[in-house]
């Protein structure tokens, strides 16, 4: 049998709907922002 709190969620859907809340949306926003730089940086 299986657990009914373990259930396979597809990834992307997953993403999909972690960047529908604005909050994650703004925080991951923020990450890339904050990554690219980083490579802009170290690749002078």
């Amino acid at each position: 049998m299986t657990d009914p709190e373990r259930v396979f969620v597809r990834g992307n859907d997953r993403l999909d709907r972690l960047l529908a809340d604005p909050g994650i949306a703004a925080e991951v926003a923020q990450a890339h922002e904050a990554a690219e730089e980083m490579d802009r940086a170290h690749t002078r």
